[in-house]
């Protein structure tokens, strides 16, 4: 597959992201504590910050975030040259804010954009034509979780995107029919071990996609390579791990105030609920294809690959990655993830299924119009609900049975946008009635609905570059 898209397809993500800001949480809050006790202060306990969060661990009469580090030391080098320049605005809530922002930017958003482009080329790979594979990869971009998940200081959209940048990597490399390269290999290693250091259950990814190397690089050696990028970025996380809470292999979930890690057999893990299965996949409160019901093609999709000796392989990683996570959200005594508007617990699984998506729309049949017809509807209506909640806010409150029809979408059509009234360093509980959100069209001086204008304007743009580098694709000989 050309390049000729890479480059507008990544802007046309990138900047869908950028364009929001969704201000605090206990959780995005917890992680810029760490990062700014690191720079600030030079220690790992963010004591001098914890009450703006209760996602937090106590040791020895010391306060640490209780997420895994890999977030908060992408961010460090951003929130540094911020802080070294900064000078008296360091205490203001602006450049707080303006802070977390360039750090999600930079931390979650960018590698979100660059896993976009990643999607497409492995859809290349998988026999899709160029338009076909944007269609896939713009319908993950921005009708499902990825796009809320990606504007927000959390690990799991970061981590989906290492651990599946490594995956392709691995797999554009099999389907070359040269042997990779040592680079690629330390590369793809780095991508799934660096994805458990910013998000614990990526060890689920890392293990399907080391038993899919297993299964095919050769000359066995070379595996080596991939051993050695994963033990560099897992060395980083043993490293905090024992400075912080004793022991290189000692789970901040052990300290953890939050009860839901002490139930269970493990860390808050238990049998797998039927009941919950449900309510993440189907149901209005935590639906995956309630939000994204275009996600459904991936049953068929995944059928279609693992019948293909060709993919078979590709397909098997996709239907693992996929099942291991709903088995593990099924699994959590707070499998609701809190508030939101969706399973976050199932970000990392998605552009594995969108792959499978592509399975379908790749294969050697011929679909009917009235399926392609379906098919695009249903990718347009949850580009619709995701931009919706991405830009009213995506951290629904949990007592919203129904995050769609009672909370989102009323405020969406008031024109009440950009609702999250927490910011980044604010303590719990001390709030006023006041947005700290916003997007950049508000920054322009719009509000409301009209805010979302340069956004749209700017798809267009965007969309419509990508139109025309698609069509040359198209005409430009093999």
């Amino acid at each position: 597959m050309r390049g000729r898209a890479v480059v507008p397809l990544f802007l046309l993500a990138f900047g869908a992201y950028a364009y929001f800001y969704q201000a605090g949480g206990w959780n995005q809050n917890a992680r810029f504590d760490l990062v700014r006790a690191i720079v600030e202060r030079g220690t790992l306990a963010i004591d001098a910050y914890e009450e703006n969060t209760g996602d937090k661990a106590e040791r020895d009469g010391h306060v640490y975030s209780d997420k895994a580090p890999g977030v908060s030391l992408m961010a460090i080098p951003v929130y540094a040259a911020l802080n070294a320049v900064a000078g008296h605005l360091r205490e203001t809530d602006r450049f707080q804010a303006w802070s977390s922002y360039l750090c999600t930017l930079w931390a979650v958003s960018l590698p979100s954009a660059v896993a976009v482009v990643m999607l497409y080329l492995l859809c290349g790979c998988l026999g899709a034509a160029p338009p076909v594979a944007a269609a896939v990869a713009v319908a993950y971009a921005l009708g499902t979780l990825a796009f809320p998940y990606s504007t927000l200081l959390y690990g799991h959209q970061a981590a989906a995107a290492f651990a599946f940048i490594a995956f392709v990597l691995l797999a554009r490399a099999r389907h070359s029919g040269a042997p990779p390269g040592r680079g690629r290999l330390v590369a793809a290693g780095f991508a799934l071990g660096w994805a458990v250091v910013i998000e614990y259950p990526a060890a689920l990814s890392l293990a399907v996609i080391g038993v899919y190397a297993l299964w095919w690089v050769r000359p066995r050696r070379r595996l080596g390579w991939i051993a050695l990028g994963v033990l560099v970025a897992l060395a980083v996380l043993f490293v905090y791990q024992d400075l912080a809470f004793g022991g290189p292999f000692t789970l901040p979930y052990r300290f953890s105030v939050q009860q839901p890690r002490h139930r269970g057999f493990f860390m808050g893990l238990g049998i797998p609920s039927g009941r919950t299965l449900y309510y993440i996949l189907i149901d209005e409160y935590r639906g995956l294809f309630y939000g994204s019901p275009w996600l459904l093609l991936a049953v068929p999709g995944a059928w279609l690959l693992l019948t293909d000796r060709r993919f078979r392989a590709e397909g098997g990683v996709c239907v693992a990655v996929a099942l291991l996570y709903v088995g593990l959200n099924a699994s959590l005594s707070d499998w609701h993830g809190g508030w939101g508007m969706g399973p976050r617990h199932l970000v990392a699984a998605l552009p594995f299924l969108a792959i499978a998506v592509a399975g379908l729309v790749a294969a050697p049949l011929r679909l009917g119009a009235a399926v392609r017809a379906a098919g695009a509807l249903a990718i347009v209506y949850s580009m619709f609900l995701m931009l919706v909640g991405t830009a009213v806010k995506p951290e629904v409150p949990r007592d919203v049975y129904r995050p769609f029809q009672e909370f989102l979408l009323p405020a969406f059509f008031d024109g009440r946008l950009a609702l999250n009234t927490q910011s980044i360093d604010m303590p719990t509980g001390r709030g006023r009635i006041v947005r700290f959100a916003w997007n950049l069209g508000e920054r322009l001086g719009l509000s409301g609905d009209a805010s979302l204008l340069p956004l749209g304007l700017y798809a267009a743009l965007t969309g419509g570059w990508l139109v025309v580098a698609l069509r040359r694709e198209a005409r430009r000989p093999l």
